[in-house]
């Protein structure tokens, strides 16, 4: 004859459930934020792009003692610098508006801003816009500085 079984306990206990939903509850408060990108950095970083365009078009331009642009399409949210092969892109949800010479100006949509061998430039300002927040990258045109300004700056 067979010797009865003991109780086995079946299923979790209320202690271990509570414990189990507390733990994922702690990593989702964790884990979520780490994952959302904070308004405007994407905007920061877009406007950091186009300093660096600026700078790399100046300092070609001081280099090799000659006019060298940044182009900008606006319509495409591309910019290049002038003889170079690489063409970068700003994000879709960027909105891009160029202030330059007129005679810096390729078509409706296309333009630069014209840095020279001693460091000056043709001045102007590169205007990026997301959801209402805008972000300026200006360009002195006597010495060629460039600065980022946020909005109301």
């Amino acid at each position: 004859m067979r010797a009865p079984r003991a109780a086995v306990p079946a299923g979790f206990t209320l202690l271990e459930v509570l414990l189990a939903l507390a733990l994922v509850g702690v990593l989702l408060a964790i884990a979520v934020p780490a994952l959302i990108i904070p308004p405007g950095v994407e905007l920061r970083a877009a406007a950091e792009l186009v300093a660096t365009g600026l700078r790399q078009a100046r300092l070609a331009a001081m280099r090799q003692q000659r006019p060298v642009a940044l182009l900008l399409d606006v319509e495409a949210r591309a910019l290049r610098v002038e003889g170079g092969a690489r063409t970068r892109t700003l994000p879709r949800e960027i909105k891009l508006g160029l202030y330059t010479a007129q005679g810096e100006m390729v078509g409706a949509q296309v333009g630069g801003i014209r840095f020279y061998g001693d460091g000056s430039s043709t001045g102007g300002r590169v205007t990026l816009t997301e959801q209402g927040v805008s972000t300026r990258v200006d360009v002195e045109w006597l010495t060629g500085r460039i600065r980022i300004r946020e909005d109301g700056a």
